[in-house]
């Protein structure tokens, strides 16, 4: 049997050096000491104050940076990808330092690339720490980054995230701190995709060359960030917290969870404190029906759905506030399962299973339903196929469910005649009843029967009965409009001239 080849280990080697945030008395020793004996020295940017410096110790010095590629780059991941190899095509055969400002493993996209790249190849790699641009600029704006929960943000990452991205990278109710933005078109792409979030008025501050001699501090609107050449190659920017009640605030997902558990909270809400789970149940129902009413106006009114999604999404927010009032869940919970399930049940998509189409898609989801439900065993626990319908389902709806499943299972009146033969049995029975609850019970079992025909048909009969309804909700409204430029008044006519609305409304509207 042959054996596997193995590569050579590499003959070179990497070293990754922080120069710390700029002046060379806050470069480490051991830092220090490696920039001053390396033999073959790369920096990612000249732009550092620490390079006049070691210049002076090193005269005989080769200057060696990616600046040029930075100046030409249309796009940030290929620039990576492009330094990185440049970078392990030299240190794959001799020892090779590559120089980066501040820490090695914060806020250097391009250190993360070629670690990962250099482990994959085999190359001895060794990172020097060094103190980082986040300590000077906390140590100037007074900033505690884990206690105010600091997020902190690669310009050159933030300018490449699409529009729709932004939202959920970032939380505008906690401080922002951007590094690399090296030059005004930089600040300019961080604007853009801020101004997503936070409003043109809210006031950040860029801060260049902290901690050093040379320090500038600039309060200014976000709308005016880029406004002239201020930014440089030492140039981050400090973005405050939203207030989470903020208007500003709105448009993230904690806005809304810092909303709901405020009016769930003591001094919050009366009515809000005093829903359960229960009490709630009428409003999921009602929601939903309106969502599904915006759906069909959407070409008319867009803005409607977003609307009533986000009275459904309230109440989602709501259960979850009081299930983890109750030590329940919490809303990470929601999203993990919803998450969870989605990728578990999608493996053509996130595994490596093919479909041909999404009947098998379909045929695959309830196959693994039934892999989830599965006992110790492997053995499906016995489950009606009618168990899991909602309860709260609207009625058409879970007939038409219920119908559908028995019919799966092979129970079904075999011909149309049937249901037709059926209909008529179920109408005389209804007209034969004498009892108030004969009546229900027979009405019920016609509608019952109405739904089966419509399914007979391949009609879905709540799309059917709901075209019934805007037909009629139409003309009633124009006999009440017709009416009304008359004078009339609609609740004191007779039943002809009512009927003789009714015609006129019918050929009006259809």
């Amino acid at each position: 049997m042959p054996r596997t080849k193995k590569l050579p280990p590499a003959s070179g080697s990497l070293t990754i050096v922080g120069l710390g945030p700029g002046a060379w008395e806050d470069v480490t020793v051991a830092a220090q000491q490696t920039l001053e004996a390396a033999p073959r020295l790369i920096f990612r940017t000249l732009r550092h104050p620490t390079v006049e410096a070691l210049r002076t110790r090193r005269p005989d010095l080769t200057l060696a940076s990616f600046d040029e590629m930075y100046e030409q780059a249309d796009g940030w991941q290929g620039l990576y990808v492009e330094m990185a190899e440049r970078l392990l095509a030299v240190a794959a055969t001799e020892p090779l330092t590559y120089a980066v400002p501040g820490h090695p493993l914060i806020g250097e996209a391009s250190v993360r690339l070629v670690g990962a790249l250099a482990q994959e190849r085999g190359i001895p790699t060794r990172i020097i720490a060094g103190l980082s641009f986040i300590e000077p600029i906390c140590a100037r704006l007074n900033l505690d980054p884990i206690a105010d929960g600091l997020q902190i943000v690669d310009a050159t990452e933030l300018a490449d995230l699409q529009p729709q991205q932004i939202a959920g990278a970032l939380t505008t109710t906690r401080p922002l701190l951007i590094s690399q933005v090296f030059n005004r078109r930089m600040a300019s792409a961080a604007k853009l995709a801020l101004l997503e979030v936070f409003p043109p008025t809210w006031e950040v501050t860029l801060v260049q060359a902290a901690g050093l001699p040379e320090e500038r501090v600039r309060a200014v609107p976000l709308g005016e960030a880029d406004r002239d050449d201020f930014a440089d190659h030492l140039t981050s920017l400090y973005v405050p917290a939203l207030p989470p009640a903020s208007l500003q605030a709105l448009r993230t997902p904690e806005a809304l969870r810092y909303v709901v558990a405020r009016l769930r909270a003591p001094d919050g809400c009366p009515w809000d404190r005093q829903q359960t789970h229960a009490s709630l149940t009428p409003y999921v129902l009602e929601e939903a029906a309106e969502v599904a009413d915006a759906i069909e106006e959407f070409a008319e009114d867009p803005m409607h759905l977003a609307e009533e999604l986000g009275d459904l999404l309230l109440q989602v927010y709501l259960h979850t506030e009081i299930a983890q009032e109750e030590d329940a869940f919490t809303i990470g919970d929601v999203f993990e399962a919803i998450t969870a399930k989605l990728i578990r049940r999608h493996p053509h998509v996130f595994g490596d299973v093919a479909v041909t189409g999404a009947d098998q898609v379909v045929a695959n989801w309830e196959a693994i339903k039934r892999t989830e439900r599965a006992d110790a065993d492997g053995q499906p626990p016995f489950e009606s196929r009618l168990k899991r319908i909602p309860r709260h389902t609207a009625a058409l709806a879970a007939t038409h469910d219920t119908q559908r499943r028995a019919v799966k299972a092979g129970f079904d009146w075999p011909t149309l005649d049937d249901w037709v033969a059926k209909l008529h049995e179920e109408t005389r029975e209804l007209v034969e009843a004498t009892t108030p609850e004969a009546q229900a019970d027979e009405l019920g079992d016609l509608l019952f029967t109405v739904v089966a025909l419509a399914r007979r048909l391949d009609i879905d009969a709540e799309m059917a009965l709901r075209a019934a309804n805007g037909k009629f909700r139409r003309r009633f409204q124009q006999m009440e409009m017709l009416a009304h430029t008359r004078g009339l008044a609609f609740e004191e006519l007779d039943r002809d001239t009512h009927l003789r609305l009714w015609g006129e409304a019918k050929a009006a509207v259809g």
